[in-house]
């Protein structure tokens, strides 16, 4: 852990960081897209979608293959500020089971790095990433257990513990002031907690959609949207 009461107390400051409860643990939750959990010093990070750029390129798209490079970019500062022990990736790290071998040997060095900066690198399976490319430092696994709390990507149903999941990548609209904003968010209720989509290409699910709604009402959800690098509750 290296963030100090100082640093943190300027990023709330800034809205840049908000803290909130989930499960009986502090969460701070990072308008950069990420949460950290001081109690165990874990980053969690979810739907990275490395090499999503070139998969759509292969299909005639128009879109650049950097986006490996600026979610790497993107996520190696953040594990500069926070220093975690553990970082969790929660699934879908990786596009399709190509990936690695459309990733540029420089994007291949620079995950490598990062994953061997941290005592732990978990890789949580995802629907688009069942097995860990080889090669890859890391310990690949299906889901992580903290106390109450279980670490996956998409939600068992009936599990009785709380749940913290990615896979559904919500996204929220709301008006303020006469604005409309539109941006990734976080959204909990007391017992599953949806982390946003931390990927450069990664699009969003609106929260309001049937789909979310089944699984989070409104009636019972808390949302925390990011937006221009900083996050609010709305």
């Amino acid at each position: 852990m290296a963030i100090s009461d100082a640093w943190l107390t300027e990023k709330v400051s800034q809205r840049h960081i908000t803290i909130t409860k989930y499960a009986d643990y502090l969460w701070l939750l990072d308008a950069r897209g990420v949460a950290y959990l001081p109690a165990c010093d874990w980053l969690v990070v979810s739907d990275l979608h490395l090499e999503k750029g070139s998969f759509l390129r292969s299909f005639a798209n128009p879109l650049p293959s950097l986006d490996s490079t600026a979610t790497l970019t993107r996520l190696e500062s953040i594990i500069d500020d926070y220093k975690p022990a553990q970082v969790i990736s929660l699934g879908d790290s990786f596009h399709d089971k190509h990936s690695l071998s459309r990733m540029t040997f420089d994007d291949r060095q620079h995950l490598c790095r990062l994953v061997d900066s941290v005592n732990e690198w978990m890789w949580v399976e995802g629907n688009h990433d069942p097995d860990l490319p080889e090669g890859i430092p890391g310990t690949p696994c299906f889901e992580i257990v903290l106390d109450g709390i279980v670490f996956r990507h998409e939600p068992e149903e009936g599990e009785q513990r709380a749940q913290v999941i990615g896979h559904y990548h919500p996204k929220k609209r709301t008006t303020i002031a006469r604005r409309r904003y539109s941006g990734k968010c976080f959204t909990n209720s007391e017992s599953l907690f949806v982390m946003p989509a931390f990927g450069q290409f990664t699009g969003g699910l609106d929260i309001d959609e049937d789909v979310m709604l089944t699984l989070l009402p409104k009636r019972l959800r808390h949302v925390f949207m990011l937006y221009d690098n900083i996050i609010f509750k709305v």
